[in-house]
């Protein structure tokens, strides 16, 4: 019995010797996971580790501690109590809170404790000194070791850890790069003589400001700019990142074609770039012409010809021709047009370059004089033109004539005038007008007079032409003859012109008592 009671009181001395863990750290009993000394310029202090193989947690008869120094947080588990003589774990894990060039953990074993083996194995254990080495943690790197040791001696045997480390110290700079890029724009098509408006623009895409960005534009044959340059120039300064700067530049077309703007960007910390805008001058012209008679009798046919002519580099759209025939005119035909009272219309839906059509109209009138007749052409693109043609129309001259004497009737030896009225009752001018009076052996002719001139030749007497007997004009002719014989007298006035083929005959009776 007795001794019984002599090996329990033993074993209940041992179990109330616990196994006493202690750190030798500076910064022994300091919570944070990184002193404040670690924290990078302009950063956060080191957050709350975050370990990528966990710490393992103690069991239910287990007790743990940590120390942490220079970055390194050690975390040790072991049991609250061993036996004497008996094997017994210590795990031990090492944590990185920030980046480290070195780290080195110690643990130095009391005396009446000795190491068995670690796992894993690689551990160095020199004159109860254990070390773990290593050469570079990063940030959450984590390692765990489980160390198994043996208490041969009774009592509170102190374990010691020791951290040393050298952190991570950085030297930043930013490396960046400007990148500029042009773009321009403007019309795609423009007529020659029209202004020519582009816009420039230039984006700095790249991370640092574009230093003495420069902008060239040199003027290609057929731009002209107003100020007379061939080369013009924009000094742009500094474009920072993501910075767009526009530059509006008008030349004006000189000349039909295709003309290329180019645009160079330079910059003193940049690569050059350039960009380039091509625009078409094209001329957009309709032409129609127009061709007929000068000159028609009334009650005639005119014939027109008509030539519309795409003499642009553009194609036209939505083609109209339309011919006005003058009021005193009327439309006999027009092929392919729809006619409306005096106005034909000619639809097309295009005219490419160079393309032609030939039309033709047909006018009549019975009215004389000069008649204007115009056309004209008109698209989609308001390429617009016109053509005019006149013609005159001629009427018909009509020449009427009245023969009379002033006394019947008379005595030989009496005088008497004969007058001759010619009158042109037409539409249109007679030429050459020729009046020729006959009188018989009773009558002698003596004188004329009504401011014509005229010939007497024995019994005849000629005028002398009128050149132009115009419409609605009126001639008077005068003789004066004296009688010679008794006798029915018989006086004839022969009238012509260029317009009348046979003679116009009158006579006039005189008695001669």
């Amino acid at each position: 019995m007795r001794k019984h009671l002599g090996l329990l009181t033993s074993l209940i001395v041992i179990f109330a010797t616990a196994l006493c863990f202690a750190g030798c750290s500076n910064y022994a009993g300091h919570d944070a996971c990184c002193p404040d000394k670690y924290v990078q310029d302009g950063g956060d202090p080191c957050p709350s580790p975050q370990l990528s193989e966990p710490c393992p947690a103690p069991g239910p008869h287990g007790s743990s501690g940590q120390i942490t120094h220079d970055g390194v947080l050690v975390t040790a588990t072991q049991p609250k109590l061993c036996i004497l003589g008996d094997n017994f774990a210590l795990d031990v894990c090492i944590q990185a809170c920030i980046d480290l060039c070195h780290a080195e953990v110690n643990l130095m074993l009391p005396e009446g404790m000795s190491l068995v083996r670690s796992e894993p194995p690689g551990l160095t254990e020199e004159d109860g000194l254990i070390t773990w080495t290593f050469d570079r943690m990063m940030k959450g790197d984590t390692y765990s070791s489980r160390v198994i040791l043996r208490a041969d001696v009774e009592g509170n045997l102190c374990a010691c850890f020791c951290v040393t480390a050298v952190p991570v110290q950085f030297c930043t700079i930013l490396c960046a790069k400007p990148i500029l890029e042009c773009c321009k724009c403007g019309p795609e098509e423009v007529a020659p003589c029209d202004p020519v408006h582009y816009q420039i623009t230039v984006t700095n895409t790249g991370s640092c400001a574009a230093e003495d960005v420069v902008v060239v534009d040199i003027v290609p044959d057929g731009l002209e700019h107003s100020s007379g340059q061939r080369r013009l120039c924009w000094d742009l300064g500094t474009i920072q990142p993501q910075e767009t700067k526009c530059i509006n530049v008008c030349f004006t077309a000189t000349k039909r074609g295709q003309v290329c703007n180019t645009v160079n960007v330079t910059s003193c910390n940049a690569h050059p770039t350039s960009c380039q805008f091509c625009t078409n001058v094209v001329l957009c012209q309709g032409q129609i012409e127009k061709t007929g008679p000068k000159e028609r009798k009334i009650g005639e046919s005119a014939d027109y010809d008509i030539v519309v002519t795409n003499t642009g580099d553009t194609t036209l759209t939505g083609v109209v021709v339309c011919d006005q025939a003058p009021s005193a005119t009327s439309i006999v035909e027009a092929p392919g047009a729809v006619v409306n009272g005096n106005q034909a219309v000619w639809r097309f839906d295009e005219l490419k370059p160079g393309e032609r059509q030939n039309l033709g109209i047909t006018l009549t009138t019975c009215t004389p004089g000069y008649f204007v007749n115009r056309v004209s052409v008109d698209n989609c693109q308001r390429c617009r033109d016109c053509a005019e043609w006149g013609t005159r129309w001629r009427g018909t001259p009509a020449l009427n004539g009245c023969f009379a004497d002033t006394k019947d009737p008379i005595c030989v030896g009496d005088f008497n005038t004969y007058t001759l009225r010619v009158t042109n009752q037409g539409s249109e001018e007679d030429t050459n007008l020729s009046v020729v009076i006959h009188f018989p052996a009773e009558l002698v002719p003596v004188s004329t007079h009504g401011g014509y001139p005229a010939t007497i030749s024995g019994q005849t007497v000629t005028f002398d032409p009128v050149p132009i007997a115009g419409a609605r004009e009126s001639f008077c002719f005068r003789v004066d003859a004296q009688a010679k014989d008794r006798g029915d007298a018989r006086i004839k006035a022969e009238i012509s012109s260029d317009s009348i083929q046979s003679p116009i005959t009158l006579e006039e009776s005189t008695i001669i008592n």
